[in-house]
C-alpha cells in the first residue's frame, strides 16, 4: 500500500513539473523573455534600425523588453515622431499626407478608430500641440501663425486659422513656437520673422487670449534676453509651473532650436496672476555652463527640472547628424527658484536622449548611452538625491526613445 501511495505521488508529481513547463514554454513564446501584462501602464517608442516599435511597459524600475514578439511595427504609421499627440492610451498623428488619425493602444494592440482630411497647414510638420480639455487639442505646424482645433470625440475640425493678424508688423510673419494655458487664458510664446532680411529677430514675443473663444488676443510682452520662446518641435518640454509662476524655458540652439548660438538658453518667468515675462527674472542657464545649450527633459518639483546639455557643442558637432548622434549630452538638474545648476547626474557622454515620466515626484528617464549593451530606464529621485537602473529596452538604435504614460 506504501509504495501504491509513492508511485501515485511521483505520477502526480510527474504531471505537475510537465504543466508547469508548458506554462513556461507558454510564457518564453512572448518573445521579450519577461511576462509582461498587454495593458501597462506606461510605452515606449523607439528605433531598431530602421524602424521604429511600440512597446508596452509595466514597470520602469525593473525587467526587460524588447521588439522580437511584442513590439508593434508603427513605421509605416506614425511616420514623424514628432507628428504624435497623445493622451492616455489615444495617439493621435497628423499624416504629412494629409490626414489626421486616431489609434487606440488597448490589449497590445493599436487599432485606428478614425481618420480625417486635414489639409489646414501648408507644412506637415506640427510645431507645438495644446491640449484645452479632455476632448479638444489646439496645434500648429512648425515655425507658423497658423492653428487648428480639433475635437476628438467626434474627430471634428472645430476651427483653424490664423492668431492675430493686425498684431504683426507690416514686412514680417508670426512664428509660433509654444502655446500653454494659465488661468483662463491661452498663452502663446512667439518671434518674428523678416520677410525682407529672411531672418528671425533677436527678441521673444508673448501673447494672450482668452480660452475656449481665442478671443481678445493681447501682445503683452517683447523680450531681448533671449530668443525662440519655446521649443519650436511637437513634444518637447518647455514649460511648466511651480508655486502658481509659468516657467517656460528658451532654445536658441542651432538645429535643434531656433539656431541663435549668440544666445543663451534659459528661463523666462510668468508670475502668478499677470500675462507678461517678469522683467526681474531671467535664469540663464547658459552662463553657469560654459556658454552650453540646453533642451528640456521634464519637472520635478519644487522649483527644479532636469535639463539636457549639449556639452562642448560648438567642438563637439561637425556635421548635421551630430546633433543627435554625438555622444555629448549630459544631464542637469537645475532650480529655477535660486537660479542654480544643482546637480549633473552621473552618466557617461550619452546621446540625444530627452524623454521621462514624472511620478510621484521622481523622473524616469529613457538614457541612450552608446557604450551600454541597451537602452536602461532610470529612475532619479531628487528628494533621496538617488539614481537607480531600471528597466531594461533591447535592441534599440542611435535615435532617442519616447516614453509615455497610458493612464
Amino acid at each position: 500500500m506504501f509504495t501504491t501511495i509513492k508511485t501515485r505521488l511521483l505520477v502526480l508529481a510527474t504531471a505537475l513539473v510537465f504543466i508547469s513547463g508548458l506554462s513556461a514554454c507558454k510564457k518564453d513564446n512572448k518573445g521579450s523573455g519577461t511576462d509582461e501584462k498587454e495593458n501597462g501602464e506606461y510605452a515606449v517608442i523607439y528605433s531598431v534600425g530602421d524602424d521604429s516599435y511600440l512597446l508596452n511597459i509595466n514597470s520602469l524600475t525593473e525587467g526587460k523588453i524588447s521588439p522580437k514578439g511584442n513590439g508593434i511595427d508603427v513605421s509605416n504609421i506614425f511616420t514623424w515622431g514628432e507628428n504624435i499627440i497623445q493622451k492616455g492610451r489615444h495617439f493621435y498623428f497628423l499624416n504629412p499626407t494629409g490626414r489626421f488619425s486616431k489609434h487606440l493602444y488597448q490589449d497590445g494592440k493599436l487599432t485606428k478608430e478614425g481618420e480625417i482630411p486635414f489639409t489646414a497647414f501648408p507644412s506637415p510638420y506640427v510645431g507645438w500641440s495644446l491640449w484645452l480639455d479632455n476632448n479638444q487639442v489646439m496645434f500648429g505646424p512648425r515655425g507658423s501663425n497658423l492653428y487648428a482645433i480639433i475635437n476628438v470625440s467626434n474627430m471634428t475640425i472645430v476651427k483653424s486659422g490664423e492668431f492675430d493678424l493686425p498684431s504683426v508688423p507690416a514686412g514680417h510673419s508670426r512664428r509660433v513656437y509654444s502655446a500653454f494655458t494659465s488661468g483662463n487664458k491661452v498663452m502663446i510664446g512667439y518671434g518674428l520673422y523678416n520677410e525682407v532680411t529672411q531672418l528671425t529677430n533677436d527678441e521673444s514675443y508673448l501673447a494672450s487670449m482668452d480660452l475656449p473663444s481665442l478671443n481678445n488676443f493681447k501682445v503683452t510682452s517683447k523680450d531681448g534676453r533671449s530668443a525662440p520662446a519655446g521649443p519650436l518641435r511637437n513634444g518637447y518640454f518647455g514649460q511648466f509651473v511651480d508655486n502658481g509662476n509659468d516657467y517656460l524655458l528658451t532654445h536658441p540652439m542651432p538645429m535643434l532650436g531656433g539656431n541663435k548660438p549668440n544666445m543663451p538658453t534659459g528661463f523666462f518667468r510668468i508670475k502668478a496672476g499677470t500675462d507678461t515675462f517678469d522683467p526681474n527674472y531671467f535664469f540663464n542657464v547658459s552662463a553657469l555652463t560654459n556658454g552650453d545649450n540646453q533642451l528640456g527633459v521634464c519637472y520635478v518639483g519644487n522649483g527644479k527640472a532636469i535639463l539636457a546639455n549639449a556639452k562642448d557643442a560648438k567642438n563637439r558637432v561637425k556635421v548635421k547628424d551630430d546633433w543627435w548622434y554625438a555622444d555629448m549630452w549630459e544631464y542637469l538638474v537645475v532650480d529655477v527658484n535660486t537660479q542654480k545648476v544643482i546637480k549633473r547626474l552621473d552618466f557617461p557622454p550619452l546621446l540625444n536622449s530627452r524623454s521621462a515620466i514624472v511620478l510621484d515626484g521622481k523622473a524616469y528617464i529613457a538614457v541612450n548611452d552608446p557604450k551600454a549593451d541597451a537602452i536602461y530606464v532610470y529612475q532619479y529621485d531628487p528628494i533621496a538625491d538617488t539614481l537607480k537602473k531600471g528597466l531594461r529596452i533591447d535592441g534599440g538604435s542611435d535615435n532617442t526613445p519616447i516614453l509615455y504614460k497610458l493612464n
